[in-house]
């Protein structure tokens, strides 16, 4: 019995020779392959699909983040980022930390728990709006696995959007008309207000013209003479952001963002037309005030070489496909800006009583049909409707508005908070775009 069985499992020398020619056979294949076929071969322009850096599952795909927190600057280009935020969200059926008042969650103080909107079961996964970073609070009331996001802008060109947007060269007494943040910047001890109060029922000190950027940051701006404060600060905040987007960066920072949340690239888009435009003259600034204003707004400054040197390092980490993504994502914004003009329809709004137009309303246009971006190496194909033309176009307000209709609230909600939801003074949406799109009023 031994012997039968000992002849069934040996191989012959027969069979172990055939084995050998077909190895022999499959190794001639291989190499007339690689010789004669090789430079036929047309290579593809991009590489193979797929998400660099990333944590993967066992089905090959990384797993989008979900939870996380941005801390948005005053007049940084947070407003953009924003809305990419806010539109994510709602796609993805997120609960936000929203603001009892307008749009500030207790800043300039730091939050309250009577600042926010209670949701029903007591947990967020999202907080975007205004508010002063303070981790220790953040950490009580986000999940445990949230990413923090910060934004940042070049100092010099973030007091001139603040001198813009705040009216300061009215306000401030005795600048030059010409330019009066250069004229600020000279002597700005003698223009400066160091604590201006907030609106009245906030009663907080905070600062428009010196280290603003910080202040939102949590720095304590009564360190701001002491650089062993600011360095263990900046050291404090690497570690505990995870990323900061740089506004002279905007796109760069957006693909990183993409990267690290392992989001598609369609929930970044953005429209291009920046939020909260107002124009405003610009005037070059000599290099002696320049030095002047780093001196002044010292922290802001510091704050931003080394967050924008950071975003830098983390570029040249991303690898050679980088850049191509960058270049891609602009291409798809600018077919994206094109679909859209021809999507929506602007629709005057008169006042009859004195015969001008007072507002735009903007309106589907369903024969419009849909854009098709096709599959690359960095995205699955996805398709831009009118609908998501709308979406792109809305300012926070629409999607504050939006979101505070569809946030779910505990049952025992008091009158104050239910009324506060009710504010309405959206931009782009009217009635029949709530009801079209989102099914609100």
């Amino acid at each position: 019995m031994e012997k039968a069985t000992s002849s069934i499992m040996r191989p012959t020398i027969k069979s172990w020779g055939f084995v050998l020619m077909v190895l022999f056979f499959i190794g001639l294949c291989g190499m007339y392959r690689n010789r004669f076929m090789k430079d036929t071969l047309v290579p593809s322009r991009q590489p193979h699909y797929r998400i660099i850096n990333r944590t993967f599952t066992s089905e090959g795909a990384c797993e989008a983040k979900r939870n996380f927190m941005f801390v948005k600057v005053h007049k940084a280009g947070g407003t953009t980022a924003t809305c990419i935020f806010q539109r994510f969200g709602y796609e993805h059926n997120l609960t936000f930390v929203l603001p009892v008042i307008k749009s500030d969650v207790g800043w300039p103080n730091f939050l309250r728990q009577e600042d926010f909107i209670p949701s029903a079961d007591g947990t967020y996964n999202v907080l975007v709006d205004h508010t002063v970073y303070n981790r220790q609070l953040l950490d009580h009331l986000m999940p445990p696995d949230t990413v923090y996001i910060a934004i940042l802008r070049q100092p010099l060109s973030h007091l001139r959007s603040v001198f813009n947007w705040y009216g300061l060269a009215r306000k401030i007494k005795g600048l030059g008309r010409s330019d009066p943040v250069a004229s600020f910047i000279k002597n700005p001890d003698q223009f400066h207000v160091p604590y201006v109060k907030a609106l009245s029922h906030t009663r907080a000190p905070y600062t428009l013209e010196k280290n603003y950027m910080a202040y939102d940051l949590g720095f304590p701006l009564g360190l701001s003479d002491s650089q062993s404060s600011i360095d263990e600060y900046i050291k404090t905040l690497t570690r505990e952001i995870d990323l900061v987007l740089i506004l002279e960066h905007m796109d760069e920072s957006l693909v990183l963002l993409r990267r690290m949340m392992c989001w598609a690239l369609k929930d970044i888009l953005y429209n291009v037309a920046p939020k909260n435009l107002k124009k405003y003259k610009k005037t070059p600034i000599s290099a002696a005030l320049l030095k002047q204003h780093r001196r002044w707004s010292n922290v802001d400054y510091q704050l931003y070489d080394h967050f924008n040197a950071i975003l830098l390092q983390k570029i040249q980490r991303e690898g050679t496909d980088f850049q191509s993504e960058v270049q891609h994502f602009q291409n798809v914004l600018k077919q994206t800006t094109i679909f859209c003009t021809n999507a929506m329809m602007k629709v005057p709004i008169y006042d009859k009583k004195h015969k001008k137009v007072v507002r735009w309303n903007f309106k589907l246009n369903l024969t419009a049909g849909k854009l098709t971006i096709p599959k690359t190496a960095w995205h699955e194909e996805f398709e831009i409707d009118p609908g998501l033309c709308i979406k792109l176009k809305m300012e926070w307000v629409d999607w504050s508005h939006v979101l505070k209709k569809k946030h779910k609230m505990p049952r025992n909600i008091s009158y104050g908070v239910r009324r506060a939801i009710s504010w309405t003074n959206t931009k782009v949406l009217d009635k029949s775009l709530l009801q079209t799109i989102f099914h609100v009023d």
